[in-house]
């Protein structure tokens, strides 16, 4: 399972698990998705590898009753990636399978997340302040709370600087450490943010201009914002979550501004295509 070959065909191989869902994929598919050979070198490969997912703690079974071709199936639970994967190649494989819709469709980054998911999660369980770079600035934060938006992680906790909650989104972590458990700590009192991930304090707040004739309510309802004419006016704070749901209404509504949006949702078409 070395080398950067084997781990690529080993992501594959599990995104692939994860979009058949319940239904699991026949080991004939799974040879062409993934681009084993149709031989017995081939089977024996697709079998290996297999048995590295199980062997790093996915739950793989085959459902195909006795005298059928096997069909594997991905079985829901805790993955408990262990050290044969480094840091980075564990924090991309949690990403990928995280990201599987109900409906099987799988949207996966194309970088791994900047820092070790294991070390959030162990900061949010463990209450440990975490310190890192975000946006410019060096941070202090007392984590809440971690949950997956799209296909990236953002955790939610107390800004010591600011002093107010806010969401801060994974893949714009640099330099992350932890502090000791117990050493996070967060006022009683303190608003929590909203629900809805669009509302959070991920990004520094812009507005938005969107153009979107006969189609404002439906822009607010998913955006938010206001009607001012045949625009709508969004204030932004979580860009990754604005930029899908923008995407999402489709030809319905056109950005207008500012650029520095326009530009990533520019960059996020072409990752899409």
């Amino acid at each position: 399972m070395s080398g950067p070959k084997a781990y690529t065909r080993l992501l594959d191989l599990a995104l692939a698990l994860t979009a058949a869902g319940r239904v699991g994929v026949t080991s004939g598919v799974l040879l062409d998705k993934v681009g084993y050979k149709h031989d017995e070198a081939g089977k024996r490969a697709l079998m290996r590898d297999l048995d590295n997912l199980r062997a790093v703690g996915l739950e793989i079974e085959n459902a195909a009753d006795l005298g059928e071709d096997a069909r594997y199936v991905l079985r829901p639970g805790d993955v408990r990636l262990r050290v044969e994967f480094t840091p980075e190649q564990r924090s991309a494989l949690q990403a990928a399978l995280a990201a599987a819709s109900d409906d099987g469709l799988v949207a996966v980054q194309r970088r791994p997340p900047p820092v070790d998911l294991d070390l959030v999660r162990e900061a949010v369980s463990a209450r440990c302040v975490m310190r890192f770079h975000y946006n410019g600035t060096d941070r202090a934060v007392d984590p809440q709370s971690w949950q997956w938006s799209g296909n990236d992680l953002v955790v939610t906790g107390w800004e010591r600087s600011s002093q107010k909650v806010k969401s801060f989104a994974v893949i714009r972590m640099q330099s992350l450490s932890i502090g000791l458990p117990g050493s996070a700590e967060v006022p009683a009192d303190v608003e929590r943010p909203g629900l809805d991930p669009i509302t959070w304090q991920v990004d520094p707040p812009l507005t938005a201009i969107l153009s979107c004739p006969g189609y404002a309510q439906d822009t607010i309802a998913l955006l938010g914002g206001s009607a001012v004419g045949d625009e709508v006016h969004v204030s932004v704070t979580n860009r990754l979550v604005f930029l899908a749901r923008v995407l999402e209404l489709g030809s319905r509504v056109t950005l207008v501004g500012p650029e520095e949006l326009r530009q990533e949702l520019r960059e996020l078409l072409v990752v899409a295509r």
